[in-house]
């Protein structure tokens, strides 16, 4: 059974943060993402000025990004490069041919599956470290990351 609490005292890192992965939770915030991520995409824009423009172009990265590194820490088979480049695939080219097909102003084109695919597969690639080290790591900060399916 997965470990629910944030600091466990079983835990090898007791008394620093952690977090619980490879459970319902991570799933669903997992799925939040991508329901952010498609809505951000297929939904049509008004015109607005270079700033807040440019700002929702950084929340799209940014849930690009997290989608493709949520997906190890929320799911323990994916533990393989291979299987990232294959969600990346997936998850890009269905968003992509999504807005083709809705025709909101928007249409298919390869550059943006490109930049897509790089993105996620980032992600992915990064959080397949984070599970092999057991921990997120922002600078002098470490999130330990807590699971019966990662090696403590």
């Amino acid at each position: 059974m997965p470990h629910t609490s944030v600091l466990a005292s079983n835990h090898p890192h007791s008394g620093r943060f952690s977090i619980p992965v490879s459970n319902p939770l991570t799933r669903a915030v997992w799925t939040i993402v991508i329901a952010i991520t498609v809505v951000t995409e297929v939904m049509p824009i008004p015109l607005m000025p270079p700033l807040p423009f440019y700002s929702y172009v950084a929340v799209k990265l940014i849930c690009f990004f997290a989608l493709g590194y949520l997906a190890p820490l929320a799911f323990w088979r994916f533990n393989a490069l291979n299987r990232g480049i294959l969600l990346a695939a997936i998850s890009a080219t269905a968003v992509e041919t999504l807005q083709g097909l809705l025709h909101h102003g928007h249409s298919f084109h390869w550059y943006e599956l490109v930049v897509k695919l790089v993105v996620i597969l980032l992600g992915f690639a990064l959080a397949l470290d984070a599970r092999y080290e057991g921990k997120i790591s922002l600078g002098v900060f470490h999130i330990w990351l807590k699971s019966d399916h990662l090696d403590s």
